[in-house]
């Protein structure tokens, strides 16, 4: 009992030693994700009114995930010069227009509208991600960025769950079309919420945008700057890589699956909202991380996906897809927080906000993967057949992660060298 105690008062005391801006910009997150609650349950499903083939509805979600990858490339450059709030305003304002036009399409069935509201959707996203990201990083101390992440993950995974679970209830009352609506209310909180944060930098981001891309020199000593990573550090962002990979994988596909072995849409999204329930558990898994060896904690993620990902594909049935599913999230809920604070513990403070961008690239890379690659599988061949390529690449990955040893925390060497050294 008193080390329950001792656990408990530990978290209640990291929880009040987390700054209170990272805080504001995390309640943002949990409202936002709290509207697409309702929403994402029945995404691909609402994808598969336009085209019901796998591949087709892979290809379409790779669209968003594309842009959100390229408007991602000349956000790291002004990631560390441009307030991140200033990016999220940003982002807010375009996803209210995405909204609209999802609505509009939905009703209309008109395809190039569809694609018009996944770019704005892409943008907004990178927008708003790769803000809050250099934010929580730029305002985390080195021996809690674990915490930090922890603590957005588990807040941005339980907004979207009561959001999911508040759509179950009411499923009847909307359809794959009004359940947009649900949006915006979040949208109007969050610039309630924005003045009360104070930043410093600059906040014209236009204007910051024109001055990359009329300097193309200032991407090439970026890149040059990236080209010294050390391997350790590359390997953590393959991690990212699949970490994108598998979540968009699962947010798609998942709820396919389950409509196929005859899920109404109530269960549906109790089984997404059950799906998503261990990243709740992000920051508690992030108290252990900042306090022993990371890789051992990345390696027993990528077991556990394994062997998930290997259940899925040789024996399911309407009660294993619920323990399964959860099985997969529990995976990246435990190898998410890990990965992220060995990539801030590599990454010189000059470069956070860069690396932060980076970071999020790779992820929107694996996202344009996942479903592209997942659906032509599953379309020539079968679901199945993809879980077991997936299960495949969590064990390779397992197995390279035993040969990186990576630091508890406190000291922060330069690992990634610069142009001075």
């Amino acid at each position: 009992m008193n080390t329950i105690q001792k656990s408990v008062k530990t978290i209640t005391h990291d929880l009040e030693n987390i700054p209170k801006p990272i805080k504001w910009v995390v309640f943002i997150i949990f409202i936002r994700m709290m509207g697409w609650g309702f929403v994402d349950p029945y995404f691909s499903i609402y994808l598969s009114g336009f085209n019901n083939s796998y591949s087709a509805i892979g290809s379409l979600i790779s669209i968003f995930s594309l842009t959100s990858l390229l408007f991602t490339l000349p956000l790291i450059r002004l990631a560390d010069k441009i307030q991140g709030t200033r990016l999220m305003q940003d982002g807010e304002i375009i996803y209210l227009i995405t909204v609209i036009m999802y609505m509009i399409a939905g009703y209309t069935h008109v395809l190039p509208l569809l694609i018009l509201a996944f770019i704005a959707n892409g943008i907004g996203l990178s927008l708003i991600v790769v803000g809050s990201e250099s934010f929580i990083r730029k305002h985390s101390q080195l021996s809690s960025s674990s915490r930090s992440f922890g603590y957005y993950t588990a807040l941005n995974y339980l907004g979207w769950i009561i959001g999911m679970l508040m759509g179950a209830l009411l499923v009847n009352w909307y359809n794959f079309n009004t359940m947009f609506l649900f949006v915006i209310p979040s949208i109007l909180i969050s610039f309630w919420i924005f003045p009360k944060i104070h930043e410093h930098g600059d906040n014209k981001l236009m204007k910051s945008l024109g001055v990359i891309f009329r300097s193309p020199l200032s991407m090439i000593s970026w890149i040059r700057d990236f080209k010294n990573f050390s391997p350790r550090l590359a390997f953590f962002l393959v991690l990212a890589f699949f970490d994108g990979m598998v979540v968009m994988f699962t947010y798609v596909f998942i709820p396919l699956f389950a409509l196929s072995l005859n899920l109404n849409l109530r269960e549906i999204a109790l089984l997404m909202a059950v799906m998503y329930m261990p990243f709740i558990l992000s920051f508690i898994i992030s108290e252990i991380t900042d306090r022993v060896q990371k890789s051992r904690i990345i390696v027993l993620s990528l077991i556990l996906a394994t062997v998930a990902f290997i259940h899925l594909m040789i024996m399911v049935d309407q009660k294993t897809i619920l323990i399964l599913a959860a099985m997969t999230s529990l995976s990246l809920a435990i190898l998410r927080p890990a990965y992220n604070g060995v990539i801030t513990h590599l990454t010189p403070r000059r470069m956070l906000g860069e690396v932060s961008g980076l970071n999020d690239l790779v992820f929107r890379f694996g996202n344009i993967v996942g479903p592209v690659l997942t659906g032509f599988i599953a379309e020539k061949w079968s679901l199945q057949v993809a879980f077991g390529i997936v299960a495949s690449m969590a064990l390779i990955l397992g197995i390279v992660s035993l040969f990186f040893k990576t630091p508890v925390h406190h000291s922060h060497p330069a690992l990634i060298q610069s142009k001075q050294n």
